[in-house]
């Protein structure tokens, strides 16, 4: 039996696991996360490691305060590349492989098709850069495993955007939001299924491969809002405004859509439009 162990278990992602966990019977999952299990104690993951086999660790832990981290820039570091050094040095000795999740915002926004996998980096913030350097220290480590960009994340779990409008829409009267900054809303549960079933096809893991999943389809912050209120009976008036209008600490992509193409191919994924998901989700929360 595979044994995995889920780091970041209270996070969106992390909780998304254990919602599906149940459905893989297959795998036996292990669920971990402060403070109990600290990345950036080295001693406790050692520790941890010596006395648990563990043949795949799934990486959902990361520093994602996109703001805070333009001051807060060593606490980014540690967690967002730090922390990936200790367990590539980790994953040589005890021999596991490393999924680990990295960001849209790797790239600038300034593409007007979705990214490749192996297209240029060129983050804009403390937040992106921290990530592609995690992303440069895994894969010059020697080690095999996953690295999955992905964006827009949202879930009935923890802080997300659409947890956020979902009640700005019930007790305002009217909100604000951002229409000229296009993405791919991905739904956690439907990201964590992905890499369960990935993983169930029996991966030949050789090196360290980089995927792109995002759910289906593309829209705007203010367009995601505008189907929130779809689903939900709200009198709240959205107004469009520019990212300009909005200033916000750390710089965004303007664009930043992902192309799926190759995660779907390599494990004949069926990857379902955002519209669908997002209605999955607001009954969950609701």
């Amino acid at each position: 039996m595979t044994k995995i162990l889920v780091i970041g278990a209270n996070g969106q992602l992390g909780q998304s696991f254990q919602y599906w966990a149940p459905y893989f019977p297959n795998f036996k999952i292990f669920f971990e996360d402060l403070p109990e299990f600290n990345l950036l104690d080295r001693d406790q993951l050692v520790h941890y490691f010596k006395s648990t086999s563990i043949n795949i660790v799934i990486n959902c832990a990361a520093y994602t305060a996109v703001d805070l981290a333009e001051d807060q820039p060593e606490a980014a570091e540690q967690i967002n590349t730090g922390a990936i050094d200790s367990l590539c040095q980790l994953s040589k000795s005890f021999g596991f492989k490393l999924i680990h999740f990295s960001t849209d915002y790797v790239f600038d926004g300034s593409a007007q098709t979705p990214y490749g996998e192996d297209d240029p980096l060129s983050p804009l913030g403390v937040y992106g850069k921290t990530k592609a350097a995690g992303e440069a220290v895994m894969q010059s480590a020697g080690i095999d495993g996953w690295i999955i960009r992905t964006s827009w994340l949202f879930s009935p779990y923890g802080k997300n955007f659409v947890k956020t409008i979902f009640s700005l829409l019930q007790n305002k009267d009217e909100i604000k939001v951002v229409a000229d900054q296009t993405g791919s809303p991905t739904y956690a549960l439907d990201l964590a299924a992905a890499i369960l079933k990935a993983l169930e096809h029996k991966p030949t893991f050789n090196g360290v491969k980089i995927y792109h999943y995002t759910n289906s389809g593309t829209t705007t912050w203010y367009g995601l809002a505008l189907a929130i209120q779809q689903q939900i009976n709200t009198h709240c008036k959205i107004h469009a405004v520019e990212t300009a209008a909005y200033p916000t600490k750390a710089e965004r992509p303007k664009y930043s859509v992902l192309s799926c193409e190759k995660i779907k191919k390599e494990f004949n994924l069926d990857i379902q439009a955002w519209e669908l998901s997002l209605k999955d989700c607001l009954k969950k929360i609701g």
